[in-house]
């Protein structure tokens, strides 16, 4: 076990997603050897497709992929009374399979109910072990999700917040001072920011337990945006100690950015300040 926590400590450690579809398999084989499942393969597949980024998105592809299955299973079943492993018949109920899916909207479901369908037609394993197998792989799945290592967004949302005011700072300093603005640093953690309140927001009410908090960043989200336009403004224009002391329209454009992104960024803390 020794390798598994030197790769989880590492740069390019193991995500805990990657681990927790491992403990699914695991569970899966386990589960199905114990039910007397001829085929744990079926409880596999159906687990490691169905385990997501989030708690919420877990819930809702296990939902979408259990009537994929039955609708997988029930096309094969069909088909494979007409006449099993038939090449026309195959693509036939593939191209059926995946129709009802999309009417449905049965979104991340069709290639779990293609592959069953597929397996119901080439009698790989009973009707029965490939909807109890596709079961419990989902099920296992979103357990798995539940209980080991849930996504925290609202800490990640904090971190990545307290990481975008570092680079803001870091950037309006290095405006005052004429050196080079990273505004890529700036502009991939507002992103980051945003994509952890937009998971955060995905997930189910009885999950989310830090709303007004999260609200409150996420408010400030566009005043951040408004002082990246500021910054990209002033890298653009590309000037130096010498040009801004001379005078003229470089000293004023600079001026005019500089005190629109002071009270941009003095708007953002005094808005965190009210939020304490």
């Amino acid at each position: 076990m020794k390798w598994l926590i030197n790769l989880l400590k590492t740069e390019h450690r193991l995500g805990f997603r990657v681990v927790k579809t491992g403990i699914a398999v695991t569970l899966c084989v386990v589960v199905s050897v114990f039910l007397k499942l001829d085929e744990p393969f079926f409880a596999v597949i159906a687990a490691v497709v169905t385990m997501g980024k989030s708690i919420d998105a877990s819930i809702k592809m296990g939902k979408n992929k259990l009537i994929g299955v039955l609708i997988g299973a029930a096309v094969g079943y069909g088909f494979v009374m007409v006449s099993p492993g038939n090449a026309g018949l195959c693509g036939v109920g593939i191209i059926l399979t995946l129709y009802l899916c999309h009417l449905f909207k049965l979104y991340g479901a069709a290639t779990l109910s293609c592959f069953v369908f597929a397996a119901m037609m080439f009698q790989v394993g009973t009707a029965f072990n490939c909807i109890a197998g596709s079961v419990i792989g989902i099920v296992i799945a979103i357990l798995v999700n539940l209980v080991i290592m849930p996504p925290n967004y609202a800490e990640e949302i904090k971190k990545s917040f307290v990481q975008l005011c570092a680079q803001v700072e870091q950037a309006m300093e290095n405006a005052a001072s004429f050196w080079q603005i990273d505004t890529c640093a700036v502009d991939s953690a507002i992103q980051k920011l945003s994509y952890n309140v937009k998971m955060y927001i995905a997930q189910a009410k009885f999950l989310r337990w830090n709303d007004d908090e999260v609200f409150a960043i996420s408010c400030k989200i566009s005043t951040y945006k408004m002082i990246l336009d500021e910054l990209k403004a002033l890298e653009v224009m590309e000037l130096t100690e010498e040009s801004v002391k001379s005078g003229g329209e470089a000293e004023i454009v600079y001026r005019y950015h500089m005190d629109r992104m002071q009270k941009l960024y003095e708007h953002a803390l005094s808005e965190t300040e009210e939020a304490k």
